[in-house]
Formats: C-alpha cells, structure tokens, sequence
C-alpha cells in the first residue's frame, strides 16, 4: 500500500561531486538503513533543484527528496511490503 507522506526528516548523507547519496534515515525514532538505491533522478521547481530518490532496507519501498536550495530532506512516500 502506497502511502504519500511528505514529512520532512533527518538523513545521513554522503556527498560525492556535488551529488547527495542517502545512507540511513530516521522514521517514527527507528533510524533505517538503505541496502540500495534503486532509483535516481533530479528536477527543478523554480531555482531549486530537488534531488529525488527510491531506495529500500530490504523490506519496504521509499522514495526520498533533497531540496539544493534549503538543503532540506523528506520522507515523500512509502509502499510497504512490497519490495
């Protein structure tokens, strides 16, 4: 079941020419680690750009967004159970 959340979060990153590349991040306390990123891409909205991810720890499907301009992470959406 896909569930739209659009919450903002903390996220351990590592930053590698310029691009971020998410490692962990914590949702509801519990601090999830990402076994892989299955999808990248980026788009613009005005003079940002938003640096947008789908990654999984194995079990659950997540897409992530990382705002360049108020560096600024969010937890966009979830399917659970599906991956």
């Amino acid at each position: 079941m896909l569930v739209m959340l659009n919450e903002k979060i903390k996220v351990g990153a590592i930053f590698f020419k310029g691009f971020p590349k998410p490692v962990w991040f914590m949702y509801y306390g519990t601090k999830v680690f990402i076994k892989r990123v299955i999808y990248q891409w980026k788009e613009r909205e005005g003079q940002d750009v938003i640096y947008k991810y789908t990654v999984t720890e194995g079990e659950n499907i997540y897409e992530l967004s990382f705002s360049k301009e108020n560096l600024e992470w969010y937890l966009v959406a979830i399917d659970e159970g599906k991956y």
